[in-house]
This record gives structure tokens, C-alpha cells and sequence, in this order.
């Protein structure tokens, strides 16, 4: 029980107080073990006249008593608590006293006080340390804020140039473009092969899309005519057929794989323009001897059913050197190039806001590993299910 007993008690054996037994609690007291206590006299290990002279009037009248030890300061405020009994021998005779240790009630109050302003201190410095961090947090936003302000203010003044460039550019070429469609339409009964006539009917639509094109800059807005129901093929056919012998030049073999006529509602020439911009930047990115692949299909089930819509997807595939992984956030912002002076970082950005604006996505996959590098965009194209069967 004396093990136990969370106050500090000890037995001590003769007139010299030798500690012969002390619990736990007296050894955290005097800050030692028992084996450094144990047969040490006490006023070794508590070097107080007081106490002594209680030891000793205890172990010669062999009586109980308790005393009261003051502090050395502030007017002598009570702090420990001493009670000392004898123990008696055969003939009634102290051999020894049993002392216990305790705290004065006013000291343990002083004690409370102190704990409790301690702890006020430390919740106030967490409300501190609270309070700073929220200011610190609320001023990283602003500064994030900020910072996408300023970007916002740089790309709208870019994108308000850029405007005003191609208003001048719109106005400036349609005159030259009204001579070159009036001048096919003169050569167009001349030549008789199916080839050149093949030629010269895309050329006429390469045509029809540029004026509608710089029509829509003079504008400044979306071309206001119904979308038509037309079939993906024959545009990919088109603008894959109209860029071969360019391709040939450069070394490039274009693949087609077509798993469906993909008859759709939409702009034709948003389309065009889609697939224009993927093509070239796929024939910009592939070396001599490499080649591109455009693959339709339809979407596949699972992909319907997270849009909540039947559609066709359009893969552009190329063997290039692939985007590095630091640049393919960054591709689908206006005036981004990896081009240097040649691109003008609009190609994508305008395919992305086209594709979104019908409610598909895009989305690329790119690997730079040796002999195996390359690029493929993915175009999903939502189509109503009526249409899909026309």
C-alpha cells in the first residue's frame, strides 16, 4: 500500500535518521532512485534544521506530531506538510520514525493558480498562432488572386490585338479571295480529268470555308446559319486528301481507318477547322518516314453513358517526339506554342472551345520514350441518337 500511495513516505531507523525504506512517491520527490536513497541520513537528502529537530523530538518522547515547513520568501506562505510517528521496539522503545510528506493547502492553490494562467497563455497563443495562419492563408488567395488577374489582363489585352489584327487581315483578303474563286470557277470547265476536277472541287470548298471564315471576322461572331446533318468520313477524307501531297513531301504516310460514315449535326466548317489543326500539328510533329493515323469509331458504351450521350470519337495519332509533361497542361492556352516563331499557340485553344461549346471534349496522350515517342489526340463528338442512324 505504501508503494502505491501517491504521498511521499519514509522510515528511518536510529538517531541518525538512516532512510531504510521510501515509496515511489518520496523518490520523485527527492529526484533520486531508492538505491541512492536507501541508507542515506536524511538530512542528506533534505538539508532542513527544521525537519531535523522534528525527527529528533519525535524519536526521544516517541510521540506524533506534525509540522508545517515554510517557504524561505514572500512572508513564510506555507508549503509542506510533515507528519512524523514513532516505531516502537520491544521494550516500547522508539528504533526508528515513519515520516509522510504532504502539500500545504495554500501552496497547492498557488500551485492551481499558477497551472491555470499557464494554460490561459497557451490557449491565447493558439488563438495567435490560429488567427496568423488565417491572415497568412487569406493573403497567399489574394495573392493568387491577383497574380490571375494580371494573367487575365495580359491575355485579354493579346487576345484584343489579336482581334483587331484579324478584323485588318479579314477586310484585306477578301478581295484577293473574290479573284481566286471567281478564277476557279473559270478553270473549272477546262479541266476535264477526274483529277484535276477532284482538286479543283476542294479547292472550291478550301475556298468556301476561308470566305465564311473571314466572314465570321468581319462579324465577330459565330457564323448565324442552322447546323446541317453531314458525314464525319467525307470531311476526314477531305482534309486528309487535301494535305497528302504535302505530307508525301515531308516523308509522312496519313492512314485512315473509318468504322463509321459518322453522320452528325453540327457547323461543317467547325469541323473542318477541328481536324485542320490536328493534322497539321500532328504532320509539324512527326519526322521523315513517320506516319499519322486518323481512326473514327463510335464511342463506346461506357463513354455514352458518362456523357449522357451517343457520339463518335476522333483519333489523330502521330509517331512525333511527343509534348513534354510540363507543356501539356499548358497546350490548350491561347498563345502557348512549342513552335517558336512559327505557331501562333491559337490552333488548339480555338479546337477546344469549339469541341467544348457542342459538348464533347478533347483530350491528348503523349509518350516521349525512345523509339517509341508520339502524340494522339482524342475528339469526343456527342451526336443525337435520330442522327446516327441517317
Amino acid at each position: 500500500m505504501l508503494d502505491t500511495s501517491p504521498l511521499p513516505t519514509a522510515a528511518l531507523a536510529g538517531s541518525n535518521h538512516i532512510l531504510r525504506y521510501v515509496n515511489a512517491a518520496f523518490c520523485r520527490l527527492a529526484l533520486k532512485t531508492k538505491d541512492e536513497l536507501t541508507g542515506k541520513p536524511f538530512i542528506e537528502v533534505f538539508p532542513l534544521e527544521g525537519c531535523l529537530a522534528l525527527l529528533n523530538r519525535v524519536y526521544s518522547t516517541g510521540e506524533a506530531a506534525v509540522q508545517t515547513e515554510p517557504e524561505d520568501t514572500e512572508a513564510h506562505s506555507d508549503r509542506w506538510s510533515y507528519t512524523v510517528w514513532p516505531v516502537l521496539g520491544a521494550v516500547d522503545h522508539p528504533v526508528g520514525v515513519m515520516m509522510q510528506i504532504t502539500e500545504s493547502p495554500l501552496f497547492h492553490q498557488r500551485a492551481i493558480a499558477v497551472n491555470e494562467q499557464l494554460l490561459l497563455s497557451g490557449v491565447r497563443q493558439h488563438e495567435l498562432r490560429e488567427t496568423a495562419e488565417r491572415l497568412n492563408a487569406e493573403l497567399q488567395l489574394e495573392i493568387v488572386d491577383r497574380k490571375r488577374m494580371e494573367r487575365a489582363l495580359v491575355n485579354s489585352e493579346k487576345l484584343a490585338v489579336t482581334a483587331r489584327f484579324a478584323l485588318t487581315m479579314a477586310h484585306e483578303i477578301n478581295n484577293p479571295l473574290e479573284a481566286i474563286t471567281n478564277l476557279v470557277y473559270l478553270l473549272a470547265p477546262i479541266q476535264t480529268s477526274p483529277e484535276a476536277q477532284a482538286y479543283i472541287a476542294t479547292m472550291e470548298d478550301q475556298l468556301k470555308g476561308l470566305s465564311r471564315i473571314s466572314t465570321q471576322m468581319l462579324k465577330f461572331h459565330r457564323d448565324g446559319n442552322k447546323a446541317t446533318v453531314f458525314r464525319l468520313d467525307a470531311v476526314l477524307r477531305e482534309v486528309s486528301d487535301f494535305y497528302r501531297p504535302e505530307a508525301e513531301k515531308l516523308g509522312i504516310v496519313i492512314q485512315q481507318r473509318f468504322e463509321t460514315d459518322g453522320a452528325i449535326l453540327a457547323f461543317r466548317s467547325e469541323i473542318v477547322q477541328i481536324v485542320t489543326n490536328l493534322l497539321l500539328n500532328a504532320l509539324d510533329a512527326t519526322p521523315a518516314r513517320g506516319r499519322v493515323i486518323i481512326h473514327l469509331y463510335p464511342a463506346p458504351r461506357w463513354l455514352c453513358e458518362i456523357r449522357a450521350s451517343s457520339g463518335y470519337c476522333l483519333s489523330i495519332a502521330d509517331s512525333g517526339c511527343g509534348i513534354a509533361p510540363e507543356d501539356r497542361t499548358r497546350i490548350y492556352q491561347p498563345f502557348f506554342t512549342t513552335k517558336g516563331e512559327k505557331g501562333t499557340g491559337l490552333g488548339l485553344w480555338i479546337s477546344a472551345g469549339i469541341v467544348d461549346r457542342i459538348g464533347g471534349f478533347i483530350r491528348v496522350w503523349s509518350t516521349r520514350r525512345p523509339g517509341r515517342s508520339g502524340t494522339c489526340f482524342s475528339v469526343f463528338l456527342p451526336v443525337e441518337k435520330a442522327i446516327r442512324t441517317v
